[in-house]
C-alpha cells in the first residue's frame, strides 16, 4: 500500500524529531525533508499544532496497533493479561526520541495527551483502588518495570544490550498474574 502524503510528512516529522528534536518541526525544514513545497505542507497541516496534533494522533494510533498485535487482538477482545503482556511487549524496545519527546509533551498539552490516554484506559492496569487490592498492585508494578525497562536508556549508562533487555523483558512478563 502506498504512503499518503500527509503520512509520509509525518514519517518525515518524526524523522526531524530523531535528529533535531521537537523544536526542529516548522514549515521549512518538514518541506526539506520531505521534498514537498511549504503550501504543500500547509495544505495538510494548516498550522504547527496541526502538526504536532497529528504527530501525537499518528504515534498513538501506531503505539495502539502494536499493542493490538502483540495482544492477538483489540483491548476489549483480550483478557486483562493479554493486555498487560502486550503493554511489557511493545515497551520491551527502548523508547526513540520522538516517542520519549511527545510523551513528555502530550502532558503539558491536554488535548494532546488524550490521544496517549484513550490507548492507556484501554491497555493499562486501572489504579482505581490499587490501595486496597493486591492484585491491582502486582499488575501495576509491571506496567512500572516496563515502562522503566523502555526508558533505562535515557536515564542510565551504559545503554542494557539486546541480550540484557530480552532477559529483563522475559522475568518482567513471568511476573504478570494470570488472573489481572
Amino acid at each position: 500500500m502506498r504512503t499518503s502524503k500527509r503520512e509520509s510528512i509525518l514519517q518525515r516529522a518524526i524523522e526531524l524529531i530523531e535528529a533535531e528534536g521537537l523544536e526542529a518541526i516548522s514549515y521549512e525544514s518538514l518541506a526539506e525533508a520531505s521534498g514537498m513545497s511549504k503550501s504543500g505542507i500547509i495544505y495538510h497541516f494548516p498550522s504547527r499544532d496541526a502538526i504536532l496534533r497529528a504527530l501525537h494522533e499518528y504515534m498513538a494510533a501506531n503505539w495502539e496497533a502494536e499493542l493490538i498485535a502483540a495482544a492477538g487482538g483489540p483491548a476489549h477482545e483480550v483478557s486483562q493479561a493479554r493486555r498487560l503482556r502486550a503493554m511489557v511487549i511493545s515497551l520491551t524496545r527502548p523508547a526513540t526520541k520522538a516517542e520519549l519527546l511527545l510523551e513528555i509533551d502530550a502532558r503539558s498539552h491536554p488535548e494532546f495527551d488524550e490521544y496517549w490516554l484513550e490507548v492507556e484506559r484501554r491497555w493499562s492496569p486501572d489504579i482505581e483502588g490499587i490501595e486496597d487490592d493486591d492484585l491491582r498492585q502486582q499488575a501495576y508494578l509491571v506496567q512500572l518495570l516496563a515502562d522503566g525497562l523502555w526508558l533505562h536508556d535515557y536515564v542510565h549508562t551504559p545503554a542494557l544490550s539486546e541480550e540484557q533487555r530480552a532477559v529483563l523483558s522475559q522475568r518482567i512478563l513471568e511476573m504478570i498474574p494470570d488472573d489481572a
